[in-house]
């Protein structure tokens, strides 16, 4: 068999170490077919002033963790510099970048790089999922994968390797005589026929993961895949519609067969945490429950974190969780206005569930995080009020909140760009960093005051709120007061 060797490029935010499933499980079922894989990492290259774990550090959201405590710093080298090297001298026949929409411009930087080696390129991922008319303008991108890549990049392999036409293949798009094929899209694949992750691809720091203040050798693990929500600010409402007529696109991995992985990855990796992929865990049958917990306990037997809707937790599955390990648990609150919440974003849960969702946890001893959402097109500020006072009646142990970032895909994108609050090509901001939108009622400045003072309003009484709504703006006296609040904030409820 002729050698074929893929590069993959995983253009990751900076220090974000949690190794991805999905390129795991492509790298896979490339070396499956007999391909060489070499992955291009830029994870540990300074490509941000701030990283995402520091930025909720300061917005007092997380624990402070520190990677420099392991030797794990940003790289002094240039990321494009280093990966033109890198091409030159591997020579692969074939390079592969996955990209989520904040880091899309950086590998385009990089495929542009290294246009003039001739070697051929693809682009796949969310942001070239749903937005591959923008994505295949670059000089540098050849090919365009929409919706899963493991067949089409298998198959455009093979096709490559072989000499054979590679215009046709089913979720490709490919550039040929200055036109654009755009080829259809194919059922969602078979969970069962995938490989296991291949993790040999990965640097070794990548599984460093800070979870709950502690940094741990941690395990993606993909236990199912997408959601069977649609909530209109999840780019997941996108792929129910992209794959709406070929039988939807949530599946769910087998868990004989997923506890099997994660034994056996515990072993050879040293694991220490698993991270579970799933939109809302507890979202499923009774009997995949309970097989997972009774497996998982005997064969794995680590700590893990979940995220779960509220409507799906009662007692059983709170002492079923409590019982197999689980340490963290973020349930999405995401809006305490109901009429946003049912309206705008497409849930329908009641208050009530909700703070019943979190009095279940209360005792638990699972550390039970609040996700919220703040900056949603119509949202005002009286809006975030009522998220943070629902906030206080649920007493999370961490309060979570992030910006909306209305990525590609996502239903609320378009709403945004009908509205003239984000252009078509404009790249949303990282949603843990800052607004991507000014609106009439909401600037991105008055969002950020809100953003950073959040978990401020919601544990200390509303006797204090004039005290914090000096913290709010970002002036020399409000960075001062902020400061000082947030030395008191950590002592008082993350020390």
């Amino acid at each position: 068999m002729k050698e074929f060797k893929v590069l993959l490029i995983n253009c990751n935010t900076m220090l974000d170490t949690l190794v991805t499933a999905g390129i795991g499980i492509i790298s896979a079922c490339l070396k499956n077919a007999g391909v060489e894989v070499k992955m291009y990492d830029t994870t540990f290259y300074r490509t941000a002033d701030i990283t995402g774990d520091e930025a909720r550090t300061n917005a007092l959201q997380v624990k402070a963790t520190d990677f420099a405590d392991l030797g794990i710093v940003p790289e002094e080298g240039d990321v494009v510099e280093d990966f033109v090297k890198l091409v030159e001298s591997y020579k692969p026949d074939l390079i592969g970048l996955s990209s989520i929409e904040v880091t899309h411009p950086l590998g385009a930087r990089l495929l542009n790089a290294v246009d003039h080696t001739g070697v051929p390129t693809i682009v796949g991922g969310p942001y070239a999922t749903f937005a591959p008319e923008i994505v295949i303008r670059e000089k540098g991108v050849h090919m365009v994968c929409i919706g899963e890549g493991e067949a089409p990049l298998v198959e455009l392999c093979e096709k490559m390797r072989a000499g054979e036409d590679t215009t046709n293949i089913a979720n490709i798009w490919a550039k040929k005589n200055g036109n654009i094929l755009r080829n259809a899209l194919r059922p969602p694949i078979d969970l069962a026929t995938l490989p296991d992750q291949d993790w040999e691809v990965y640097d070794k720091r990548r599984f460093w993961k800070p979870m709950g203040g502690k940094i741990s050798v941690t395990g993606t693990f993909e236990m199912n895949r997408g959601c069977p929500y649609t909530c209109t600010f999840c780019i997941n409402s996108g792929y129910d519609e992209l794959y709406g007529k070929l039988g939807g696109y949530y599946r769910e991995q087998d868990v004989d067969r997923l506890v099997d992985e994660m034994a056996a990855k515990k072993e050879q990796y040293e694991l220490t945490y698993v991270y579970l992929v799933a939109e809302s865990f507890l979202t499923t049958t009774r009997d995949r429950i309970d097989r997972f917990g009774r497996l998982f306990k005997e064969k794995v037997g680590l700590p893990f974190w979940v995220e779960a809707r509220p409507e799906s937790i009662t007692p059983d599955k709170v002492g079923m969780l409590k019982d197999i390990g689980c340490e963290g648990i973020s349930v999405g609150v995401e809006s305490g206005n109901f009429d946003l919440r049912k309206n705008v974003l497409g849930r329908n849960v009641t208050d009530k569930t909700i703070i019943k969702a979190f009095d279940l946890l209360r005792d638990s001893g699972i550390r039970v995080s609040a996700n919220n959402i703040i900056g949603f097109p119509t949202e005002t500020r009286e809006m975030i009020f009522d998220t943070i006072k629902l906030d206080r009646k649920l007493k999370p142990d961490g309060v979570m909140v992030s910006y909306f970032s209305p990525y590609k895909g996502a239903t609320l994108r378009d709403v945004c760009e009908q509205e003239g609050y984000i252009k078509d090509e404009t790249i949303a901001e990282d949603y843990r960093l800052g607004p991507s939108m000014d609106m009439p009622q909401m600037s991105g400045k008055e969002l950020t005051g809100l953003h950073r003072t959040f978990p401020l309003y919601v544990k200390y009484p509303e006797e204090e709120w004039d005290d914090i709504r000096r913290c709010e703006p970002g002036t020399p006296e409000g960075d001062m007061r902020f400061e000082e609040y947030g030395k008191r904030y950590v002592a008082d409820f993350m020390s």
